[in-house]
């Protein structure tokens, strides 16, 4: 998707109400106070964005997106990515713009997951992102999705 000009994609990412960090970063948090972040506290994490996404977009509000709600989450999306990564202004996001993003995502993700605060990730601090991708690769696998808050 390409916009027009850098003013397009400023007015439709200004009419998101969730912050940048909230609409695309889940946001983890150690719950219980144990030094980690379980698989429970990213699923719920995980169920907590959804549910932030669905009331913003759900214009209808019968509780599930649209193809065309699911396409104004994408653009909106989009229009975002290209405030914060566009840095040659084309209205476009190159492979390294793409790669930026990617990165600024995953380092986030990194700081939320150091609970202790050390610069480093240990086993125990990976263990509950780790179980999670399992249990998505088996729902994938068995043909599972589980709740979908999506429909066509």
């Amino acid at each position: 998707m390409k916009f027009s000009n850098i003013a397009t994609a400023a007015l439709i990412a200004g009419t998101m109400t969730l912050s940048s960090a909230q609409a695309n970063t889940l946001q983890l948090s150690d719950v219980n106070g144990d030094g980690v972040i379980s698989a429970e506290e990213i699923m719920d994490a995980r169920e907590k964005s959804r549910a932030e996404k669905l009331a913003q977009y759900d214009a209808n509000n019968d509780g599930e997106l649209s193809r065309t709600e699911r396409r104004a989450m994408k653009d909106a999306r989009y229009a975002e990515l290209l405030i914060q990564f566009d840095s040659d202004g084309d209205g476009e996001l190159s492979k390294q713009e793409r790669r930026a993003a990617k990165d600024a995502k995953r380092s986030a993700m990194q700081v939320m997951l150091d609970v202790n605060g050390d610069g480093e990730l240990s086993d125990a601090e990976t263990a509950g992102m780790e179980e999670v991708r399992e249990l998505r690769k088996s729902h994938k696998r068995s043909g599972k999705h589980g709740k979908k808050m999506m429909t066509n």
